[in-house]
């Protein structure tokens, strides 16, 4: 991809971090799946794990949060272009340019805003109420950052797009290695 080098930044860091969430939250499930199994096994046996409930309920708000932005990076989210299908290319390009602009900034002031309540827990040292007392700055972190690198991920596939559209070509994930940013 030629061009601006916070672009290339920015899609180098998106792409890491993407990948880093993604695989986050595969090996979140494959500890879910185990969790819950040894759970089920251990009420038929008569030792239920107590913990099971709380850990899988944390780990599946990281599932969710942690994997938007490979989501958004793979083009996976719905996308409703019942209108948009129907403008000029040109045209179609500018709303989708406006509207991940629009998200990214929207993305942001989530970040902001989930953040309030990690520091708040974080500062009060607020724990579960079960017998694990996890501090509930930890699961509560991962929401503001799946949503950070979700607005990353928006903020360069809106300059990818800006840039495309200046040089009327079709935008692309650039496959850019650290040496070359």
């Amino acid at each position: 991809m030629k061009g601006n080098r916070l672009v290339r930044f920015g899609d180098f860091v998106g792409r890491n971090w993407s990948s880093v969430g993604s695989g986050i939250g595969s090996a979140a499930i494959l500890f879910i799946t185990l969790l819950i199994t040894v759970d089920v096994l251990g009420r038929a046996l008569g030792i239920p794990t107590q913990v099971a409930h709380e850990l899988s309920g944390y780990m599946m708000v990281g599932v969710v949060f942690l994997g938007l932005a490979h989501t958004q990076r793979k083009g996976k989210h719905i996308k409703i272009s019942l209108i948009t299908d129907r403008l000029p290319q040109r045209k179609r390009q500018q709303t989708e340019i406006a509207a991940l602009a629009v998200a990214a900034v929207c993305v942001g002031g989530l970040v902001w805003y989930t953040s309030m309540p990690v520091m708040s827990n974080y500062t009060k040292h607020i724990t579960s109420l079960t017998f694990l007392h996890v501090p509930l700055w930890i699961p509560y972190l991962l929401v503001p950052m799946g949503l950070f690198m979700l607005a990353i991920e928006l903020t360069v596939e809106t300059f990818r797009k800006i840039q495309s559209f200046r040089t009327n070509q079709e935008p692309e994930i650039a496959q850019t290695t650290y040496s070359e940013w």
